[in-house]
């Protein structure tokens, strides 16, 4: 099991060592982490990969974020959504340019992240435990272990698809979980702490020492997608966890139902991104 988790570890390696677009991603995280860097600097930089500036204001434009139309370029869409948004899109839109929709089953993956992204985004901007900053990008990437997994070997990928038991199955034949995977990817590309420990925690919050509101915010809107939206790829099984989350940001079942109307509101716009 070990070697097989090693095989995993080395193909993330090989990702970031055989593409451009790490470089990209290398360079926006390094300008969004200095302090003394500006909006400006962030907008100049997307703007240069025209493919890349499209996706984010397609995003930005998008009714998750009320702006449908209204936002012509980076800078109009820092200016309407704050720098934050605008560089977790921006973090998010690059990493799926290095897993672009290549198959049925990545496009339906990517589905699935975006639609956790919508709920964790609206929940987290609705509790004030929680800081909504991250947790559209956190969402976006919760599954890309999954991901990384189908272009390492699709065909066991899509055994793991087949499982009632996904953890179980995907360490006899990965030798590791894509909690593990997705948070080694995101450790190797360098994105913040509290992404990679929400991605590592995402089935077992209770486990997480670090970021317990940025962990609970994902894994709830992983768990409220299931039920709001099942499909295959959706792996969040509602749990007593759940539950207590619920509790503890005093949410209701009337909360999940409006949640539900609005993600209604946008599926096809999801799926439309995706096509």
């Amino acid at each position: 099991m070990a070697a097989c988790a090693s095989e995993i570890r080395d193909f993330i390696r090989s990702i970031n060592d055989g593409s451009t677009i790490p470089a990209m991603l290398g360079k926006i995280l390094s300008v969004v982490s200095d302090e003394t860097s500006s909006a400006q600097e962030l907008s100049q930089l997307v703007s240069y990969d025209q493919a890349l500036a499209e996706m984010v204001l397609r995003v930005a434009n998008s009714a998750i974020f009320g702006h449908s139309g209204k936002i012509r370029d980076i800078d109009q869409a820092v200016m309407f959504l704050g720098y934050e948004k605008i560089k977790s899109i921006a973090v998010g839109m690059t990493v799926i340019k290095i897993f672009p929709v290549s198959s049925f089953d990545i496009k339906n993956l990517w589905i699935h992240g975006y639609e956790v992204a919508f709920i964790a985004n609206t929940l987290s901007e609705s509790l004030p435990t929680t800081s909504p900053r991250e947790s559209f990008l956190a969402g976006l990437l919760h599954d890309i272990g999954r991901v990384i997994f189908y272009k390492k070997d699709p065909a066991k990928f899509l055994e793991t698809a087949a499982s009632d038991d996904l953890p179980v199955v995907e360490r006899e034949l990965f030798g590791c979980s894509h909690e593990d995977a997705g948070s080694w990817f995101l450790e190797n590309t360098g994105l913040p702490e509290d992404i990679i420990v929400s991605v590592k925690y995402h089935h077992r919050p209770s486990e997480a020492t670090s970021y317990k509101d940025a962990v609970s915010i994902i894994s709830l809107a992983e768990a409220m997608s299931n039920r709001l939206v099942p499909r295959r790829e959706n792996d969040g099984l509602w749990t007593p966890e759940h539950d207590a989350i619920m509790r503890r940001f005093s949410l209701t079942e009337d909360d999940i139902i409006s949640i539900g109307s609005r993600l209604g509101g946008i599926r096809h716009e999801v799926e439309e991104f995706f096509s």
